[in-house]
């Protein structure tokens, strides 16, 4: 029995080496176009024979998903098989192999190293380096400017970081790479990449554009790797653009301008103002003196740490900001929005979830989707209106401080209406559970307030209450 159980024990891993030959041959070629699904049911069956023999731990092997590729199963079946070759000692077996897959002269340099190295490191020392990356020369170049020039980049792909120098230049390093063993093509696609620097007085500009055949496999760029590392003076103004990939700029005193289409842009101490695009990534600010506009179609937008009016517009995340002295316009379809110890007049508008502020000055805030809880530490007596709260999906709560003069104006429909302060209705039958019209400490800036599905409470603190609201 036991030779019957270690035959086919054989068997499965000889299936499984050629299961990985054909993955990888795949991969390289573009050849056997629709076959992953048989390689990928395949290599199930395998797994699933060798847990019933009880020949690998159960739980430590996964099965393939429906959706791997070429690559991914020729990396799971050289993982299977390494394992069962303690058991099995198919060295051997596997050395055949490797001189059929990259030919008897490659292998003549690790007939030595056979018979004492892990099955991983002989596989990791016998790939070529041309299975794994192709890279061009970097390109480095210095320019003479002065400060108050401009930087523009014009990608269609690759990562930029821009940082401040204290000389008066602009110092270029820009790296390009292709990841090849999953794309063959990749190589030739990095080369029809076409890099053009101009310099012309204190300005810079940079092109990298897709040139020739190139531009049929734009879609296969997550396959390279391009960066632009570049030094500028500190008082510069850039305009970025790159079409994957992230953008990062750091340390700038002059007007900024990214936008980058599948990736994050992040900012830190920029003085001056701040334009940030990006159709899927993230947007992170910290340290800024000057206007901001930021845009993302599916990524978070946070801001800490700055002076100057915010808009700020997401369609698939929620908004942060926190220590921000300005005018504040926020708004996201699809998540909450949180502002901590703010200064200036804010406008929040978020169907998709609720509403936190911390904010000295008149807020106005919307939510279809959640609740809204506004702490207002001080307010100027001449403003108008200071509060306007609408929520459809939750309730209100609003904390102020014990000596704030106010006018009341807040109904539920679907809850109640309660208050810490003493309130003087403004005709008779103006305060009921479901309604408040009034005048706190003598009447003044104007709160209104409106839910559906939730109550409302007004409460007291102090100007000094660190808790939240």
């Amino acid at each position: 029995m036991e030779q019957q159980r270690q035959q086919e024990l054989k068997g499965l891993f000889h299936m499984l080496e050629h299961t990985a030959k054909i993955a990888e041959d795949a991969a390289l070629t573009g050849a056997f176009s629709g076959g992953e699904a048989r390689c990928i049911i395949q290599f199930n069956n395998v797994l699933t024979r060798l847990n019933g023999l009880d020949a690998v731990p159960g739980g430590l092997f996964d099965e393939l998903h429906e959706d791997a590729s070429f690559s991914q199963i020729g990396i799971a079946c050289h993982q299977l098989a390494a394992y069962l070759n303690e058991e099995l000692d198919t060295t051997a077996d596997f050395r055949g192999w490797l001189d059929s897959f990259f030919g008897k002269r490659f292998m003549e340099n690790l007939t030595e190293e056979l018979s004492d190295k892990p099955l991983g490191d002989l596989i990791r020392k016998a790939v070529p380096d041309f299975l794994t990356e192709s890279t061009l020369e970097d390109i480095a170049e210095t320019f003479p400017v002065v400060s108050g020039g401009k930087l523009t980049i014009d990608a269609d792909c690759g990562g930029i970081d821009v940082q401040s120098t204290e000389d008066d230049t602009v110092s270029v390093h820009i790296q390009r790479a292709a990841q090849i063993k999953a794309n063959r093509r990749a190589a030739e696609i990095l080369k029809n990449l076409d890099v053009q620097i101009a310099h012309e007085g204190s300005d810079v500009k940079i092109e990298a554009k897709f040139t020739g055949n190139a531009k049929r496999w734009t879609k296969r760029k997550n396959d390279l790797d391009v960066q632009f590392d570049i030094l500028v003076p500190r008082h510069y103004n850039l305009d970025l653009k790159t079409a994957c990939d992230d953008i990062s700029v750091a340390n700038i005193t002059g007007d900024v301008k990214a936008e980058t289409f599948s990736a994050g842009l992040r900012f830190q101490d920029i003085t001056g103002r701040i334009d940030g695009v990006t159709s899927v990534g993230n947007i992170n600010l910290k340290g800024f003196n000057g206007d901001v506009t930021l845009q993302t179609k599916g990524g978070n937008i946070a801001l800490e740490g700055g002076t100057g009016d915010v808009k700020a517009k997401t369609s698939g995340g929620s908004l942060q900001m926190t220590d921000v002295t300005g005018a504040i316009n926020g708004k996201t379809s699809g998540g909450s929005i949180t502002l901590r110890g703010c200064n200036g007049g804010a406008d929040l508008k978020t169907a998709g979830g609720g509403i936190e502020v911390e904010n000295d000055g008149p807020v106005l805030a919307k939510t279809t989707g959640g609740s809204i809880r506004c702490q207002l530490q001080e307010a100027s007596s001449s403003q108008n209106l200071l509060l306007d709260l609408e929520t459809a999906g939750g309730g209100i709560n609003v904390s102020l401080i014990p000596d704030i003069a106010a006018t009341v104006e807040a109904k539920v429909l679907g809850g109640s209406v309660t208050t810490e302060f003493p309130v003087v209705a403004e005709m008779e039958g103006a305060v009921k559970p479901d309604q408040l019209h009034g005048t706190i400490n003598g009447g003044g800036s104007l709160l209104r307030l409106r839910s559906i599905g939730g109550n409302i409470i007004l409460r007291k603190t102090e100007a000094n209450d660190p808790e939240e609201v």
